[in-house]
């Protein structure tokens, strides 16, 4: 037996203790009231049934899914931030990178001019000094040429000259070499 014919039962020996229906305005209206009543009570277990084993898992399961996509959105908004951090981090570095090699550069260009610098006072002191032999050179060269010139003069006139003699020969074998 079911709920419904059970109250169908009730009612009807409701209506024959009473000799009319219970709701006589529901019955104008064609609603049978039993049959409400029936429908009422199987509707309430049904929707607290749907709701213990079906709407309220589903809900959980939404919570749960709706969790997990903000927590994806905040994962992702969590890696753009993180991108973007190492986005500007590689750009200070390639500033970086770059400030280094234009000081880098400056530098290597300071070093080559003082080298250049360096290299021209070593060639101009070198040439004062090839300049410097170069005249004593010449001043040696003259005093032998003038010794050997009076010596051979000596020689040729088979006699020794005084310092005056010498000296006139000395000063015409220097005015002959200097031109």
């Amino acid at each position: 037996m079911t709920l419904s014919s059970i109250l169908l039962a009730a009612e009807a020996s409701q209506v024959a203790a009473h000799g009319s229906e219970p709701w006589p305005i529901v019955g104008s209206f064609g609603v049978d009231g039993p049959h409400l009543l029936a429908q009422i009570i199987n509707f309430s277990i049904l929707a607290i049934v749907l709701w213990y084993f079906a709407v309220k898992p589903a809900l959980g399961t939404l919570e749960q899914r709706t969790a997990i996509i903000e927590k994806g959105l905040a994962d992702a908004e969590a890696e753009q931030a993180a991108e973007a951090r190492l986005n500007t981090a590689a750009d200070e570095a390639a500033a970086t990178l770059a400030q280094a090699r234009a000081a880098a550069k400056q530098v290597v260009e300071a070093a080559k001019a003082e080298a250049v610098a360096a290299t021209a006072e070593v060639v101009r002191r070198g040439q004062e000094a090839i300049e410097a032999d170069r005249r004593r050179m010449q001043v040696e060269l003259r005093a032998e040429v003038a010794r050997l010139v009076v010596e051979t003069t000596a020689k040729v006139l088979d006699q020794t000259l005084d310092d005056a003699a010498k000296s006139r020969v000395n000063e015409a074998a220097a005015k002959s070499l200097a031109r």
